[in-house]
């Protein structure tokens, strides 16, 4: 069977529910071809991964349940790779994370991923490079999965028959769109950067932000002493068009290697709907902007363009604003607020600025939805504490690594070969992990962030409730529930279960959480995906300076 593949004139991505929601699983078999070509993303000429010579690369559709074969061949002679689904809960072998569950993808040869999607699964995911630092140079792209919809014998969405997502959220059709940070730099030459004494362990700062792969870089803001290859356009095209009177379902994947960003529409109202592809609990009132969105999160909204503008013809924009608080250090190059025109039938052009959002909803503070939280059992069987931080040691010549306990991860190295296919004793001193036992039970994860900055932390083959966060404006803000009689910084509501220290009415369902600078998150999760597990900051650089841990379940 044939579908139609998303509308890939960058910068829109249309995507195609009615193809998948009203069919049975399938097995869908992908050929990809990894290569690179010299491009301009955002006028900067800079070499880019590529997917079949697409940046971002293909966006994969599906429905829960299907099979994907996916055949990924690594045509580059200097590069090996390996190709991470982020969000699905895969075998582990499929996993994508090398020295952790294969090796990696070698120039001139193939690996086949076999992704079986539970039946459970739905909603934006993505998928992403998880060897060296890849995904900083374009390797990666969008993965949806469609929720599949009862009405078997019927195809259309709303305004004709509906699907079942289409029915509950009420919107006609659907955009993609992959937003993240950009360096004009290699990834490589970035890393290198950062990995020196020099450095003081600041994080580099990005120099722009590509929406599909596109960008606007005002070239008079180069730096001169990094000389760059930049085309000065007269044009600023719309961002991509929308129509009026219709409503919108826009997944929202951060793919950036370090910054969040809020995003903000102008004359719009924005309806939350998921978050890391899970039901979030209804806002009483509807939001103007939306954020921060950390790298490897993902946000579901619905837009309704119902509403004329104020002037009854303007123009729609939106508004990315990177998150300035992950910045140590100016970069006069970027701009870190950028808006975009939004091109409907009726509009005219105008003076284009900076939306000054109404009302701004935190994503962080968004529970699930109660039918969500209805598995969340009052307590663990297990409780794990970890502490994270990014040092700088003398005996590392002052060099920024991120530890976990007292370990900075490497891909394990000797032997050479994946954990997974190793027995634990085989493992290098490189590998600090805690190990579930061998039956399913919940385990509390309580992570401990020592460090002056905040982490995005993502966990592979599981989604988590997070349970508590805080960020001590004093101390270091750490929590132990094994010598600590009540978690820093939180308090109850009278109608709470005597019997966890938590306000589980709150928890939230993620794979991927903010932890803050000088605080602590407890994360609960149903171990029951045997395997080998990541878990590591989603921030690339310091993923690549070691801030990653093993979870062993099984």
């Amino acid at each position: 069977m044939e579908f139609r593949g998303p509308d890939i004139s960058r910068p829109r991505i249309e995507l195609h529910p009615e193809d998948h929601i009203y069919r049975e699983p399938i097995t869908q078999y992908l050929n990809w071809n990894i290569s690179s070509s010299f491009r301009r993303p955002d006028g900067v000429l800079k070499r880019v991964f590529t997917i079949n010579d697409l940046f971002p690369g293909p966006t994969i559709e599906a429905r829960a349940g299907d099979t994907l074969i996916i055949a990924v061949n690594n045509t580059i002679k200097d590069e090996s790779f390996s190709i991470h689904w982020h969000g699905l809960h895969v075998h582990q072998s499929m996993d994508g994370a090398v020295g952790v569950t294969q090796n990696p993808i070698e120039p001139g040869t193939t690996f086949v991923y076999n992704l079986t999607i539970p039946p459970d699964q739905s909603g934006t995911f993505w998928y992403h490079a998880h060897s060296g630092v890849a995904r900083a140079d374009g390797l990666y792209g969008g993965f949806v999965i469609h929720r599949p919809s009862p009405k078997s014998t019927v195809r259309g969405l709303l305004g004709q028959e509906t699907s079942v997502d289409s029915d509950r959220f009420h919107y006609n059709k659907e955009l993609l769109l992959l937003i993240g940070d950009w360096y004009h730099r290699s990834a490589p030459d970035v890393l290198s950067w950062y990995m020196r004494a020099g450095s003081f362990g600041n994080e580099p700062v990005p120099d722009s932000l590509v929406i599909n792969g596109a960008g606007h870089f005002d070239c008079s803001m180069a730096v001169p002493a990094r000389p760059l290859d930049c085309l000065v356009s007269s044009i600023d095209p719309p961002l991509f068009n929308m129509e009026r009177n219709l409503a919108y379902r826009i997944r929202v994947v951060n793919t950036g290697s370090l910054a969040g960003f809020s995003l903000a529409f102008s004359h719009q109202n924005l309806e939350l709907i998921q978050l890391d592809s899970v039901d979030v609990e209804p806002q009483q009132k509807s939001a103007t902007s939306l954020g921060n969105l950390f790298p490897g999160q993902r946000m579901d909204f619905v837009i309704r363009t119902l509403e004329e503008a104020d002037d009854g013809q303007g123009p729609m924009y939106m508004t990315v604003e990177l998150d300035r608080g992950c910045f140590r250090y100016p970069n006069p190059a970027l701009t870190p607020e950028q808006t975009f025109e939004i091109s409907t039938m009726d509009s005219i052009q105008s003076q284009k600025e900076n939306i000054r959002p109404k009302h701004h909803l935190d994503i962080e503070q968004v529970p699930s939805a109660r039918s969500v939280l209805a598995d969340l059992p009052p307590t663990a069987q297990q409780t794990h504490v970890v502490y994270t931080k990014i040092e700088k040691l003398s005996i590392r010549h002052n060099i920024p690594y991120g530890f976990f306990n007292r370990t900075s991860w490497k891909p394990q190295s000797n032997p050479p070969q994946p954990l997974n296919s190793l027995s634990k004793g085989q493992w290098d001193e490189n590998q600090f992990s805690l190990s579930t036992g061998p039956e399913p039970v919940w385990v509390d994860l309580v992570v401990n962030n020592l460090d002056e900055g905040d982490h995005p932390f993502h966990l592979h083959g599981h989604h988590f409730y997070v349970l508590a966060i805080y960020r001590s404006s004093t101390g270091w803000g750490s929590y132990n529930p094994f010598s600590d009689a009540r978690p820093p910084g939180l308090s109850l509501p009278e109608e709470s279960d005597a019997q966890s220290p938590y306000d589980l009415s709150r928890a939230i369902l993620r794979d991927t959480v903010q932890i803050p600078r000088r605080g602590y998150a407890v994360l609960r999760f149903r171990a029951d995906n045997p395997g080998v597990w990541l878990f590591h900051c989603h921030i690339l650089w310091h993923l690549a300076s070691g801030m990653a841990m093993i979870v062993e379940v099984g």
